[in-house]
């Protein structure tokens, strides 16, 4: 039913065109990490200023709804049947099928161009230049900090990966970035400069100062988009209310007491997660247990590297997951121990076909001075929420 191989952007503007999509001016989202947290950030900061915003995510955790949202409250089950039909009605004699992730971005933007919201939210799916969003000329581009991750798409540098990501910025636009890498950040302004379009760095904000929160990567986020709104906003009220109250599921998230879910899944993302699991434990004078599940596209060996030099990790519990992409446990369990072996730590291992069963087993076992961290894949987080809702 779905396309493998996605459509060129001319293709994606003819359908856009066929669909009748107007929208008002996007704020284009692309980026290695963070992606989702900026979205949600800035959606609540413009909600909490009276503005109605549309916001397209990826990817969902449970529901499918969860990718289309406005004023943050995904779309209803009727109205995702309603539009779904109307889409595939439109382009039934297209020259091309859409991919699922093009399907499901048709979707978010005809129901934007019905609910006529003020501003639209678009997270790229992956890499930017040429994902199925960037079909937008009134854009403000933010990009969140660049890592290795989707090599085999983007490229087997910072740099080749840098150079996806920014093009989504458009001529004589604003482009918000994170500027921390430094060959990351050489790309950005080239290309901005080529464009002749406005460079806003992270570097112009304190983004320590805020204090919602101790883990960075959600400072960062947050640093990003009030950045953004001060580009959409004459003044910017109630930041630290819609900074608190924002939830993104699966990001350092606690479900439960002393129970986190994270859905780090490249090497920066386990790099920031190990260190917010250190200073976690370590100021809570808490053990670690680990349960994890990595896809077999992610560089596993590498992953499991970082982990075990940084973390003393008291028990690992490897699960498989209900995907296509689900790594074996033989598979994760001999990484795993190849690692442990090589960074000198011992550690308890057990192996589940269910990552339920290995969640459940995972609570059963923890004792009050342990914490549990439950990482690897958002798949994973979004299977652990389901079946704990």
């Amino acid at each position: 039913m779905w396309a493998k191989k996605k459509n060129s952007l001319s293709e994606v503007r003819k359908n856009i065109e066929i669909l009748g999509i107007k929208l008002p001016k996007v704020i284009h989202v692309a980026g290695t990490n963070g992606k989702g947290s900026v979205c949600a950030y800035l959606s609540n900061i413009l909600i909490k200023n009276h503005i109605k915003v549309g916001t397209f995510i990826s990817p969902h955790l449970i529901e499918v709804n969860e990718r289309i949202l406005l004023d943050m409250t995904p779309i209803s089950d009727r109205e995702l049947e309603s539009i779904s039909k109307y889409v595939r009605e439109k382009l039934g004699n297209s020259d091309t099928s859409p991919t699922y992730f093009e399907y499901i971005f048709y979707i978010a933007t005809v129901f934007f161009s019905k609910t006529n919201p003020d501003y639209v939210i678009l997270e790229t799916g992956m890499g930017g230049r040429l994902d199925v969003t960037n079909v937008f000329e009134d854009t403000l581009s933010i990009i969140t900090s660049i890592g290795m991750d989707h090599m085999q798409f983007l490229g087997n540098s910072i740099k080749e990966i840098a150079y996806e990501k920014a093009g989504i910025i458009k001529h004589n636009s604003t482009v918000i970035f994170d500027d921390s890498n430094e060959e990351a950040n050489e790309i950005i302004r080239e290309f901005a400069k080529a464009k002749a379009a406005k460079i806003i760095p992270l570097s112009d904000f304190d983004y320590e100062s805020l204090k919602f929160t101790y883990v960075k990567y959600k400072k960062k986020a947050a640093a990003l988009a009030i950045l953004g709104a001060g580009q959409l906003l004459n003044t910017i009220d109630n930041i630290d209310e819609a900074l608190t109250k924002t939830v993104w599921h699966g990001r350092m998230e606690e479900i439960e007491k002393d129970i986190i879910i994270d859905g780090a899944h490249n090497e920066p993302a386990i790099i920031e997660f190990t260190e917010n699991a250190m200073k976690l434990a370590k100021v809570n004078n808490k053990k670690i247990k680990l349960l994890i599940s990595v896809v077999k596209d992610k560089e596993v060996e590498k992953i499991f590297d970082i982990i075990t030099s940084k973390l003393e990790v008291k028990k690992y519990y490897l699960t498989a997951m209900n995907s296509y992409r689900s790594n074996s446990t033989d598979e994760l369990y001999n990484s795993l121990n190849i690692l442990l072996e090589k960074n000198k730590r011992q550690s308890k291992i057990s192996c589940y076909n269910s990552s339920i069963e290995a969640f459940n087993e995972a609570k059963k076992e923890k004792a009050d001075d342990e914490i549990l961290f439950c990482v690897g894949s958002l798949y994973l987080m979004g299977e652990i929420l389901e079946g704990n809702r």
